[in-house]
Formats: C-alpha cells, sequence, structure tokens
C-alpha cells in the first residue's frame, strides 16, 4: 500500500473531514476570503429548536500524532450546517505541511441530506478553492476549482453522478443521523460521495453491538466498518489495490438518542505497513 492512498483513504473515511486549520493568510481583493466564515469557528450555539455539536479529534499513526481535525455543526428539524478543518500536527507537519477547511449548508429530511452549498478552501501553496452549488430544480451542480485540477479522471464523474451524491462532510453527517433524524438503520447503507473531482461510495456494514466507554462512561454503541470504493474520476494511480480495497476502515459510533445522532467516537484503519488511528478526543453535544 502507498502512503499517499492509505492517508486518502483514511482520511477521507475516518478523518472524512478533508478539511483544514488554523494561521489562514488574509486574501486579496481579487480572489475569495481564505477565511472561514467567524460563525463556523465561534462557539457553537444553539438556538431554541437547534441541536450542536462539536467534536475535536487526533490522529494516531504508529502512535504518533499526525493529524488534528475538527468536525462541528448545527441542525434544528430541517436544516443544517457543518463546518470541518484537519491540518497536519507533529511528526505529520514535518513530513507535509497540509491544511484545509470546509462548510457545507443544507437540508434533510427522513429520506437522507440534500446540501445546497459546499465550499472547501485548501491552504498549501496552490490554495486550490472547491465550490459546489446544488440545483435541485434542474437537477444539476455546479463546480468551481480554482486552480483546476490537472485531470479529471478516467471517466471523470458523469452530471447525474455528481448531483445523486453528497459532499464529503453531508455524508458523515447523514451517517450520524440515520436511525434517529433519517430513515434506516445505522452502518447498514451505502453513501454516495462527490469531492468535486472523484467520486465513490462508502459501504458500511454493522459488525455487532457494543458498550463503548467514553469520558469516563459507557454509551451503547456499534462497530461499523466502511469500505471506500471508487466510482469514476480517478486517475489509475489513485486506485486502490486488492488487499486496499478489501480492508475496510472501523468506525465506533455512540448513539446518543437524546441528540438525535450517533457520534463517531474512534475510527480504525490497518494494513500491511500501516497502522493509523483517529479519535475523539473531546465532543460537545448541546440542545438550544
Amino acid at each position: 500500500m502507498t502512503l499517499k492512498y492509505s492517508k486518502r483513504l483514511f482520511m477521507g473515511v475516518g478523518g472524512a473531514l478533508f478539511i483544514g486549520a488554523n494561521a489562514f493568510g488574509q486574501a486579496s481583493d481579487s480572489r475569495p476570503n481564505m477565511y472561514p466564515d467567524a460563525k463556523y469557528v465561534a462557539p457553537i450555539t444553539p438556538a431554541p429548536g437547534q441541536t450542536g455539536f462539536d467534536f475535536k479529534l487526533k490522529g494516531y499513526v504508529f502512535g504518533i500524532k499526525m493529524i488534528s481535525a475538527r468536525y462541528k455543526g448545527l441542525m434544528d428539524d430541517r436544516e443544517y450546517s457543518v463546518y470541518s478543518d484537519i491540518k497536519t500536527s507533529g511528526l505529520g507537519a514535518m513530513l507535509k505541511k497540509m491544511r484545509i477547511w470546509s462548510t457545507t449548508e443544507g437540508r434533510y429530511d427522513r429520506s437522507g441530506v440534500y446540501p445546497i452549498d459546499h465550499t472547501q478552501q485548501n491552504l498549501d501553496k496552490k490554495s486550490r478553492r472547491v465550490e459546489m452549488d446544488y440545483d435541485y430544480s434542474g437537477r444539476k451542480v455546479a463546480v468551481s476549482v480554482v486552480p483546476p485540477n490537472g485531470s479529471q479522471g478516467i471517466p471523470p464523474a458523469s452530471p447525474s453522478e455528481k448531483f445523486n451524491s453528497d459532499d464529503v462532510i453531508s455524508a458523515i453527517l447523514k451517517m450520524m443521523m440515520t436511525g434517529h433524524a433519517v430513515d434506516g438503520e445505522v452502518c447498514n447503507d451505502t453513501v454516495k460521495v462527490f469531492d468535486s473531482k472523484q467520486h465513490y461510495a462508502l459501504r458500511m456494514q454493522k459488525i455487532e453491538d457494543i458498550r463503548y466507554k467514553y469520558d469516563g462512561e459507557r454509551y451503547p454503541g456499534v462497530k461499523c466498518h466502511v469500505y471506500y470504493e471508487p466510482i469514476s474520476g480517478f486517475d489509475p494511480e489513485d486506485l486502490p489495490d486488492m488487499e486496499e480495497g478489501g480492508t475496510p476502515v472501523v468506525v465506533y459510533f455512540i448513539n446518543r438518542p437524546d441528540y438525535g445522532i450517533w457520534m463517531p467516537a474512534k475510527f480504525t484503519y490497518k494494513i500491511s505497513g500501516f497502522k493509523a488511528v483517529i479519535k475523539v478526543k473531546d465532543a460537545q453535544l448541546i440542545k438550544g
């Protein structure tokens, strides 16, 4: 397994957050502001009728801290707003600096989540910015990538595949809400994702019911396998080999029915020569 593929798979499914960080440089007048709006990074303060969540995560490879991430948002009975960021830290920052943040606004009902607009800002040398706007009357999604990707993959994702998929952070929210605000059974679904180039499926398989200890208390939960299955928009060198395709990310969810979600608590990925763990180290759940 290549480290490049391992990192993308683990962060795309477990870190799930493809998303970035602090120390943003102020943008010039000729380009979008590289700062996320203050409402996204401020402490969660849900209004009456809203539920807020704020998860801080730490990622380790072979026990060495490599990444820090955050996944936070607000939802009421029909709309949601989610922010996430990720950055390399410790040894990871020494090997490769990466900082990305992302936001999505959308709606949901019993049948699923429906993103309306999604923004991702990379803070590497290219400072690539992704914006996706969903048109439900025209059943299409407008995608802006600046600077553009060098390739759209073979074959590229079709307009229908792009529209009939969720962005990355909406996909994670759908996993959390399934069995509560969204119909279905947790860890018994396949979520389609489009990340502005690559279109893939996150196929989930429930392994067992568990009791998970978090912050000194044991909660009912589930152990889940999540398989990353490329569909379109991939360059040949980015496709997994047989071992990679058959190895799941193991996800542990805690049931929090009082907040209407399954809280992700831990992600692990282990394959020959590579072992990584992401844990939720600090979680806030607040009802307005």
